[in-house]
């Protein structure tokens, strides 16, 4: 399979056909996921993103479907250093992520905010506390007024949950901690299946 998306690959680049190309690569790199081979994949989408950024100013300069597609590019990266415990590219990915989902949605978002939740996920196991606080408030201050419905997948508000007495254990604030964690057991409680979560915490 990648050997056969590799030469269409080539024959769209020979042709200068770089939005069909980009996609051939994202598929490429989706392949190298699927055997592990996550470096590899790192690279295809390295090079995928810097075709995508030829000849764009910025991304307020960048049309619909390369925006698109480079969300797509970042997304899988990080997802590839993640697994090959990368956390400064991962987090680096991240940091491209977002302004290029805000301007297309917004920051209020479902896929902005879940990309916020995972930064602060990261950052808590880079250590840097204080900044996954910060990021992780920004989304629950939004869950707030949202409620009672999520704006993102159950899955990712019990990681930003459990991001955020996290956050608060490590800073000293204890019994903030054990709120939020209370928090997280009774909305975790409300789903189904969820034996796994109550005792999956970050801290």
């Amino acid at each position: 399979a990648i050997s056969h998306r590799t030469k269409v690959y080539q024959l769209l680049d020979e042709d200068n056909r770089a939005i069909p190309a980009c996609q051939q690569q994202v598929m490429i790199a989706h392949h190298h996921i699927a055997k592990e081979e996550y470096a590899k994949s790192a690279v295809v989408l390295s090079e995928a993103s810097r075709r995508l950024h030829k000849g764009v100013r910025s991304i307020d300069d960048m049309a619909s479907d390369r925006r698109d597609l480079l969300i797509q590019c970042h997304q899988m990266q990080a997802i590839c250093y993640n697994k090959s415990k990368k956390w400064n590219y991962a987090l680096e990915q991240y940091d491209k992520i977002l302004p290029l989902v805000a301007k297309r949605e917004g920051q209020g978002g479902k896929e902005y905010n879940s990309a916020l939740i995972h930064k602060s996920a990261l950052l808590v196991g880079m250590g840097n506390h204080r900044l996954a606080g910060s990021s992780v408030n920004k989304y629950l201050k939004l869950a707030e007024l949202s409620d009672p419905n999520l704006i993102v997948d159950e899955l990712d508000h019990v990681l930003a949950l459990d991001t955020c007495a996290a956050t608060h254990l490590k800073m000293g604030n204890v019994d903030k901690a054990i709120s939020i964690f209370e928090r997280k057991l009774a909305f975790v409680k409300t789903l189904p299946n969820n034996d796994g979560m109550k005792s999956d915490t970050m801290h």
